[in-house]
Formats: C-alpha cells, structure tokens, sequence
C-alpha cells in the first residue's frame, strides 16, 4: 500500500494508470465507474466541531463511549467500535467508529486543532453505468 507520506509515489503511479488506460481509450473517471458499479458508490465528506473549550471535546468523547447513539441521520447504527484499543488493521487512537447500513461515521478529536472531527462515507449501490448518475444524486 502506499502510506501517507508518500505522494509522490501515488502521483507517479496514477500517472502510470492515466498512460495505460489512455492506450485503452479509457481514463481514471472510467475506470472509477467501473468500480462503482461492482462495489457500490463511495462518497466521503467531513465535518469538524470547532470549540474554544478543549474540555468540550473530551466530555464529547467520554458522552459517545458512555452511550452509543443507536441511530445516525435516521439509520440504525449497527456496530460502535471504541478504537483506543486499535484493531486488527488500526493502531490505537482516540476515535469511535459507527457502522450503518450502507455508512460510517468515525469520530475523533482532531490532533492540531481545537475541534472534533466527525468522518462520513456512504456507500450507494449502482446496478449499472446508466445508474451513475441517480447514485451521484443520491450519495
């Protein structure tokens, strides 16, 4: 995989995918369809709490770990993960991760700034390249 740090090896091998798809015909925003129609759509977006008082992201945290919310945007949560610990792909780290039908929420104190830093994903199904756009919608 390539880690975070390492932009420049990312950049040179995406170019290395533009090149062999462009000798398809093909480019990168084909190649992401195609993806989306086998494994779903994934949207992502980010929201972050800013607080002038640090305590409030720590009583935030302590809150969630203490009662799990059972619903996010009106969908069960069907799994809460306390990530302190780490997992078997993680380290450990200060942040809670929720699974929904179809959605993640992972939850963590931002580590440079006075905020709380809230992670989504959805994963919208795509039966078909003619169901793109619905999906786009959707997502």
């Amino acid at each position: 995989g390539v880690r975070d740090k390492d932009g420049i090896t990312a950049a040179l091998l995406i170019t290395e995918l533009a090149s062999a798809l462009k000798s398809e015909g093909r480019t990168l925003l084909d190649l992401l369809d195609d993806i989306a129609v086998e494994h779903g759509l994934h949207a992502t977006d980010q929201l972050s709490v800013r607080v002038e008082d640090l305590s409030l992201i720590a009583a935030a945290m302590h809150r969630l770990r203490e009662q799990p919310p059972t619903a996010l945007a009106g969908l069960p949560v069907t799994r809460a993960e306390d990530l302190t610990r780490g997992t078997d792909t993680l380290p450990p780290t200060d942040g809670l991760r929720y699974t929904l039908e179809g959605a993640r929420v992972i939850v963590r104190p931002s580590g440079t700034e006075p905020k709380l830093k809230c992670y989504l994903e959805v994963v919208v199904p795509v039966a078909a390249h003619a169901d793109l756009p619905s999906a786009r919608t959707k997502a």
